[in-house]
């Protein structure tokens, strides 16, 4: 039976496409005149049977009901609904055993079987509660599904507006690019990045004795966490309770009281961080990390092996501050006096980031490796940037101090000063051709190395010059599929041990075409146009114990560069004619080893190697990685992206 009621619900509950509705059966529990009605109190709203809603008023707003019993009773304004029963509010629904509807206070109870499904979350319970007009709710001994990227919103009673696109992915980006210490990162291995910045949660699984949620985010009491899809979880996030906040259209705050990380239901490890930053459902890549510390390998700032442990200094605020003291292994062990508490074995690095408007953020990083004052210029570094988002587009302002940035054969280079603007586009397809489109323009005032004694002033012993630097860029790609293996219609997870989704053998050709113009005020062009072609795939299926999967990668670049080399050091083209390969092998169960390496081919130069070796299973992965050419290394724990 259906019975549709005229019933004010919100704007956030309004599918845009509403559910069909028909007449109720003459069999159906009495239907007066007076069910059509309502509260004289309610403006905007029909006050007499039969009268259309008006034109201010959504044609959705209305309750769909079907049950095998339905019981209306005048006086009271309340519904009975018995056996099978399914109410459509909206973009939600709620199916239970039994279930009561009160008009007057616009509430929903329901009992028996309770499946509670809102946009991309599904839950269920034993009982539930749900109010149409505030958008709020509660669920007993609940479980269920919830997708992250849209957890927040889809439970708020005023949700993003329909049609609004989600943040574009990070493009290529400006000269100031640096690397946040105690997070340090290495290239890609095979086309993975293990960029140390973030990490994507597809669909999570939950467990909670009581869930609530309203128009300020959603709680959960005794609450279990897994991105594993089998039961029971190998890999499950614990605490006594938890907070999702909305913070902006981009970014939800993650909060759990003692949280804790279990190991295949046995091994629990306690979280030093209760609140975690999630972009459009993105985790901090640390934010599991089951270690007291964090690992890190940095030859040139901080002397080489260090430790750090972060701080967070506010907590249920939009505003992340943290403080990560250091220590330098390294440069201890190097003392002859072997002071551990001497202020150059000593460091601190501070993070700061949080929303300045619904659409712009603000992000910084302050490191100091070594407390030694008298060396504070030649230590300090600083990275601020605002970002605001512009449809599909982000637009940056940036400035740094001390940037530090790896340009190929010529190593790192240090970027004194840069303040600029920087537009990025999204990942743009062109239509059914294949191709994929990005472009960029930047503009920044420099500070850094030159080895042009013209730009110098006479008898300056600095090797700085500053000048404005503007730059425009497009990227074309396309991909090539030249064999694959079928990949299984339905997925057996109970087969996948050592990956979190089945690795589908396949042979790859990608192509690509990146056009650069850098403009200097000392009057200089630089103009490069690079080809690349990459080859990579994959063998096996990582099921057997020995040697089941290969992936591999092997590629050359060549570009044509015109008009004037940079100024700068940073950012000069140097590496014309570039080889590089990888490789990442199963060697027993979840280990695996691999080397990606690259050169200049006109002067056989190494210009970077990465060597790495990973503990991978289903769930998650520990991976550690050193490249010897930057002198940097990390150790690091990844979270699969499952999305059953």
């Amino acid at each position: 039976m259906v019975l549709p009621l005229n019933l004010p619900v919100p704007p956030a509950l309004v599918a845009s496409q509403p559910p069909a509705t028909q007449a109720p059966a003459t069999s159906a529990p009495l239907l007066s005149p007076a069910a059509n009605q309502v509260d004289p109190g309610s403006p905007g709203l029909p006050q007499e049977p039969g009268a259309a809603l008006p034109a201010a008023a959504d044609p959705a707003a209305f309750l769909v009901l079907r049950a095998d019993q339905q019981q209306y009773q005048i006086d009271s304004q309340m519904i009975r609904a018995n056996g099978d029963v399914l109410v459509q509010f909206g973009n939600g629904q709620i199916s239970a055993d039994h279930l009561w509807i009160n008009l007057n206070q616009r509430q929903v109870k329901a009992t028996g079987n309770v499946v509670f499904t809102r946009n991309q979350q599904v839950m269920a319970g034993d009982r539930a509660t749900y109010n149409l007009l505030q958008g709020a709710g509660t669920l007993t001994n609940a479980r269920g599904e919830l997708s992250p990227a849209t957890a927040a919103e889809d439970f708020s009673a005023s949700p993003t507006a329909p049609g609004e696109p989600a943040s574009p992915p990070r493009n290529q980006a400006s000269i100031s690019q640096i690397t946040s210490p105690g997070d340090l990162s290495l290239s890609t291995l095979a086309g993975q990045s293990w960029s140390g910045d973030q990490a994507a949660l597809g669909r999570v699984r939950f467990q909670s004795s009581y869930l609530a949620f309203d128009a300020k985010g959603w709680y959960g009491d005794d609450i279990r966490l897994t991105n594993d899809p089998l039961i029971p979880a190998e890999l499950e996030l614990r605490g006594e309770r938890l907070r999702l906040t909305p913070l902006n259209p981009d970014e939800d705050q993650l909060c759990v009281d003692n949280p804790r990380v279990v190991f295949d239901q046995g091994l629990a490890i306690p979280l030093l961080r209760n609140c975690f930053l999630l972009e459009r459902g993105r985790l901090p890549a640390n934010a599991l990390n089951p270690l007291p510390v964090s690992i890190g390998y940095d030859g040139r700032d901080r002397g080489g092996l260090f430790i750090e442990r972060e701080f967070q200094l506010l907590k249920g605020s939009p505003w992340q501050l943290s403080l990560a003291p250091q220590l330098y292994l390294s440069r201890w062990l190097g003392n002859a006096n072997l002071n551990l508490l001497e202020p150059a074995n000593l460091g601190l690095v501070a993070r700061l980031n949080g929303p300045l408007g619904p659409r712009t953020t603000l992000r910084g990083v302050v490191s100091l490796p070594g407390l030694d004052l008298e060396q504070f210029n030649n230590r300090l570094r600083v990275n601020l940037r605002a970002q605001q988002v512009m449809g599909d587009h982000r637009l940056s302002l940036e400035y740094t101090y001390r940037d530090r940035l790896f340009n190929g054969s010529l190593g790192f280079q240090d970027v004194q000063t840069s303040a600029g603007i920087l537009l990025e586009s999204p990942l743009l397809s062109l239509g059914n051709t294949g191709l994929n489109l990005s472009y960029q323009a930047s503009g920044q005032y420099v500070t850094a190395n030159t080895d042009r004694p013209q730009l110098l002033p006479p008898g300056s012993q600095s090797t700085l010059t500053s000048l404005l630097r503007f730059q425009a860029l497009v990227d074309l790609s396309r991909g090539f599929t030249l064999w694959q293996e079928p990949a299984p219609e339905n997925v057996d997870f109970s087969r996948l041990r050592y990956s979190p989704r089945p690795p589908t053998p396949n042979l790859t050709l990608t192509a690509g075409l990146r056009a650069i113009a850098t403009y200097y005020t000392s009057n200089d062009l630089q103009e490069s146009l690079e080809g690349r072609i990459t080859l990579s795939g994959q063998l096996g299926h990582l099921v057997a114990d020995y040697l089941d999967y290969t992936q591999f990668n092997i590629g050359i670049s060549s570009s044509l560069a015109q008009g004037d080399n940079s100024p700068f050091l940073f950012d000069r083209a140097v590496d014309q004619n570039v080889f590089s390969a990888g490789i990442l092998q199963q060697i027993y169960g979840p280990f695996l080893l691999g080397l990606q390496t690259s050169f200049n081919i006109n002067t056989g130069q190494q210009i970077d190697t990465a060597l790495v070796a990973e503990y991978r299973r289903r769930t998650y992965g520990i991976a550690i990685r050193y490249s010897p050419t930057q002198e940097a290394g990390v150790l690091e724990f990844r979270l699969s992206n499952f999305n059953w």
